[in-house]
């Protein structure tokens, strides 16, 4: 089992850089009227859409380095801590990984919820936390962690659910990242007009301005572009690559068939009378 830390009963990644400290930091803190608040579970597209809004309220023209991102414009407060939103200019953007129930609210406030195919983000968080260097298991055992929840952040269902339980709130937006990848014009739309119409009228209207979005949040200008340094060995720093594939059916390709069939089940089970189990089962 990877590393762990149990925080108010939900197990959080145990790494140098996450502090018990922020991490209820996080939990307490209560956003600012205009706050765009970035959630999700790890590996689900959280830095893609990030970037995406970033885009969309600077008419494609804000694109931080990688680093500056996590701990500057859109600070992940895990790491980054609370402390760091006083600088920020507005609106302003931050990021966390908790469940719904577990941080504070403002009606207020946005909330941009990004979810991915479970089978998918079990690879994607499984590859992450090895590039990270965390103390990861192989992969047989990662999956068991994942379903049984004993992993940073939790069961994967449960936090999902906690977002869905809210998706008619008129402050919380979820976005699909399987229809983001393959309907990004429109999905780009979808999450402008929830920012602000003047967002959605400047995109809808201009096509420079919208080609110019397109172009800087494709997979392939991000992964050319953006990387993540940490601290190395003597004094030296290692590149971490945050985007690895961007594809969907990566877990069908590296899953077991019975690893599948066990997710599957589960899903059925956990997402019983859910719509998100149509869209997971259809596509």
């Amino acid at each position: 089992m990877a590393p762990t830390q149990i925080i108010r009963g939900l197990p959080f990644p145990k790494a140098p850089w996450i502090s018990a400290k922020n991490i209820e930091d996080t939990q307490d803190y209560v956003p600012h009227d205009g706050d765009i608040i970035i959630a999700s579970y790890p590996k689900t597209g959280t830095n893609w859409l990030q970037y995406i809004v970033f885009q969309i309220i600077s008419n494609g023209e804000f694109f931080p380095n990688f680093n500056e991102c996590t701990l500057k414009h859109a600070p992940l407060l895990e790491i980054a801590g609370t402390a760091v939103l006083e600088n920020l200019d507005k609106p302003r953007i931050y990021k966390h990984h908790c469940p719904y129930n577990m941080v504070q609210k403002n009606k207020a406030a946005k909330y941009i919820y990004i979810y991915r195919k479970p089978e998918d983000t079990i690879i994607s968080y499984y590859h992450f936390a090895r590039n990270l260097g965390l103390e990861t298991p192989e992969l047989d055992e990662f999956f068991e962690d994942f379903i049984s929840g004993n992993i940073g952040y939790g069961h994967y269902f449960d936090h999902v659910l906690s977002y869905f339980d809210h998706k008619d709130d008129e402050n919380v937006l979820l976005v699909s990242y399987e229809k983001l990848l393959l309907n990004r014009r429109d999905e780009v739309l979808r999450i402008a007009k929830y920012l602000g119409d003047e967002y959605f009228q400047i995109l809808s209207k201009n096509d420079s301005v919208m080609n110019k979005v397109l172009e800087h949040t494709s997979f392939d200008y991000m992964k050319k572009n953006l990387s993540v340094t940490q601290p190395g060995e003597k004094g030296t720093e290692r590149k971490v690559d945050f985007f690895r594939k961007g594809t969907i059916g990566d877990g069908k390709q590296s899953l077991k068939p019975d690893q599948l069939k066990r997710l599957k089940d589960l899903e059925k089970k956990k997402l019983e009378g859910i719509d998100l189990l149509k869209e997971w089962l259809n596509e």
